[in-house]
């Protein structure tokens, strides 16, 4: 028996295709269309408790602009009430082809399986809407009764080339590819694919702050301007520039809700305990505000652009800024989802992690998607050799200290057909890994004999002979360094750190030197460094190259040494940041007068860039002296020196008259120091 549909129902269905727009604020709409996952439950859109939201989410429907833009930090329910919500709204009120871009093709499948489908599933509306063929409905597109078509994709030039969108949404802006295959920001590409559609396109960019302030200088000429920086800020500041205001109960004067208004117990070291209560200052008139009320200030809350203001009875003066994108920024304080109490938390945890290990990532993160503002690197990274210079004292030569818990030694390989040689810098550790320059020379004689030059041997050559990688062995690992006192103790090399990089043939010999130093039972003492490529790689990661697959690789890998990869960028913060601080005590460093201007030239040689990574001025500018301080400080995290507990540090690490490294009678040192009488300053 056939079954054939219903005439009334068929007409009733094909009406639906065929009806005008249906002219819903998103805002509204999205209380009905969109399901959130809640508590493990998909439930209804409360747009009630993000009310600072439901303006640009309705901008987006507006042919006065061709894009809305908002920057804000995690927790606020941007995503979900802009991206979301503007896709169920075009299933059902408006139909229209759209794309959406996630920062990866991972990213993209996971918002389509655990955000789409089950929003999709839970809403009947946007259920019924979808089109009944199974091929029409799968992971990165979906196809609607009414012909029109989601793709939900991630950033590449087969995206966004050719097709017509009328809406593109792009997620997370700025951990997304900023010049996709070299056409282009997404930004601008998205627009492209828009313009067809004229005055009723729309592209949508959302984000997290990512990227560092280019110029911490700069002075905006109005509060309403982001500094320069990459990303979405950059799109916020060609946009109207829309802050969210609210008004103080108290004198009625109006101000945005910044982290700097957050005012908490400064003199407590714990977070947790500094943290426990946390008030918002009015700037104009110092009230504390609770953050009980916190969800009366964002209902009561206005979006203000920039060139205009609000006087106590609301009403708003002056002249907007005119743009085609409405831009919109917003502060962690009036975020719904996290409180006051964990964001100064997260920043105070944040500083001490940066105080203890000099790294910025916390404290970055915390300040980009916790606070929602852009990050600026603490301006102690800034070297100056004159001032370095200023801190020579007179510590001995060439001697231990008798604070030293023990000596690190780092190897930078120089090539070259003029002056190849193993640059060598020693540095001496104690408590609070407060540390000083115990020696600093270069190995350039081989034992190889050469009748053309003065001393009757060659010049060491580390990329061409193996055996000139011996004297490493002689000069460095097994010496050992005098105390500065007349008991006759020494000090033995705790570890060297060598380069494993250079000239062609440098990495190959640095591999067998590993191998030799492995059948002598030196090599625990011995560790081969190299610089990781990606700036969001760890600080220091141990691999065994093995390149027995490929014939493209000069250098023989075979799985069976040790390579250190190190985050070169990051792990110079932290030296920057111990070069940085100005009196004795935890990290400082101590520099001998014997040491020349040339070594502190070497110092300050580089500096950092907007985008984090650290730069000569030219290839021929000298870096030795801060590089070597890196493959130092490499050793301090491999040996995870710095989360000793001093009062019960490791044997190594312990004082001299505990320490288990300390010699007595004469050491391997291959050139006798010469010793003064020193008061530690």
């Amino acid at each position: 028996m056939n079954s054939y549909g219903k005439a009334s129902r068929i007409r009733r269905e094909s009406a639906t295709l065929v009806r005008a727009p249906k002219r819903e604020p998103i805002a509204e709409s999205a209380s009905r269309l969109l399901y959130v996952e809640q508590g493990g439950a998909m439930v209804p859109w409360d747009g009630s408790l993000i009310p600072y939201m439901h303006e640009p989410m309705n901008c987006l429907q507006s042919r006065q602009f061709d894009g809305v833009v908002f920057a804000g930090p995690a927790r606020t329910g941007k995503t979900v009430s802009l991206l979301d919500a503007w896709i169920m709204h075009t299933a059902v009120n408006d139909p229209a082809d759209m794309l959406v871009v996630q920062i990866s093709e991972e990213k993209a499948r996971e918002y389509s399986k655990k955000r789409l489908s089950r929003s999709f599933e839970s809403s009947p509306e946007v259920r019924a809407a979808l089109s009944l063929r199974a091929h029409d409905n799968n992971v990165h597109d979906k196809i609607f009764k009414a012909g029109h078509y989601l793709k939900i994709g991630w950033p590449s030039k087969n995206i966004f080339a050719s097709s017509d969108w009328k809406r593109v949404g792009l997620t997370d802006y700025d951990r997304m590819e900023q010049d996709v295959g070299g056409e282009g920001s997404g930004w601008v590409l998205a627009g492209k694919r828009t313009q067809t559609f004229m005055s009723s396109g729309m592209v949508l960019a959302e984000s997290s702050p990512g990227f560092d302030i280019l110029d911490p200088m700069y002075r905006p000429e109005s509060p309403h301007e982001a500094p320069p920086t990459k990303g979405i800020l950059s799109l916020y500041n060609q946009g109207d520039r829309r802050l969210r205001y609210w008004q103080c109960t108290d004198c009625g004067e109006w101000f945005e809700a910044d982290f700097e208004l957050l005012v908490y117990d400064t003199n407590e070291i714990d977070p947790t305990k500094a943290s426990r209560e946390v008030f918002l200052g009015c700037p104009h008139c110092g009230v504390m505000h609770q953050e009980k009320f916190k969800h009366d200030f964002n209902k009561n809350g206005v979006w203000l652009p920039q060139g205009q203001w609000l006087d106590q009875n609301r009403v708003i003066h002056g002249e907007a800024r005119v743009s085609r994108i409405a831009s919109f920024w917003q502060k962690g304080p009036s975020a719904a989802f996290q409180t006051w109490n964990q964001l100064v938390y997260k920043y105070l945890a944040a500083m001490n992690d940066y105080d203890r290990t000099g790294s910025l990532e916390n404290l970055k993160a915390t300040t980009n998607t916790d606070q929602g503002r852009p990050f600026t690197p603490p301006r102690n990274t800034d070297r100056n050799a004159n001032d370095l210079m200023d801190r020579r004292g007179d510590l001995g030569v060439k001697v231990v200290p008798d604070w030293v818990r023990f000596l690190t030694a780092a190897i930078d390989v120089q090539g070259g057909k003029k002056t190849p040689r193993f640059e060598v810098q020693v540095v001496g550790w104690g408590e609070d890994l407060e540390h000083i320059v115990i020696d600093r020379y270069a190995l350039t004689k081989s034992k190889r004999e050469d009748p053309d030059t003065a001393s009757g041997f060659a010049r060491i050559d580390p990329a061409s002979y193996l055996e000139d990688w011996d004297a490493i062995t002689e000069k460095v690992i097994n010496k050992t360094y005098q105390f500065d006192d007349d008991t006759g103790r020494h000090m033995p090399i705790l570890l060297t750190a060598c380069d494993s990089g250079g000239e062609e043939g440098v990495t190959d010999n640095a591999y067998n030197y590993f191998r030799k130093l492995k059948k002598l039972g030196l090599s625990r003492r011995f560790m081969l460094v190299k610089g990781a490529s990606r700036i969001s790689a760890p600080l220091l990661k141990k691999s065994y190259p093995d390149n027995t697959k490929r014939n493209d690789r000069k250098a023989s890998a075979a799985g069976d040494v040790p390579v250190w990869l190190l985050n070169t960028d990051k792990i110079k913060d932290v030296v920057a940041n111990a070069l940085g601080r100005e009196e004795p005590g935890r990290r400082y460093v101590h520099f001998p007068d014997w040491l020349p201007e040339s070594f502190f030239d070497e110092l300050s040689c580089e500096t950092r860039g907007p985008d984090g990574k650290w730069r000569k001025p030219s290839n021929s500018a000298r870096n030795e002296a801060f590089d070597l301080l890196v493959y130092c400080w490499a050793i301090i995290f491999d040996r995870k020196a710095d989360r000793i507990s001093w009062d019960n540090p490791p044997p190594w690490a312990k004082p001299i008259d505990e320490n288990s490294e300390i010699l007595t009678g004469a050491g391997e040192i291959s050139e006798q120091p010469k010793r003064r009488r020193r008061r530690r300053t």
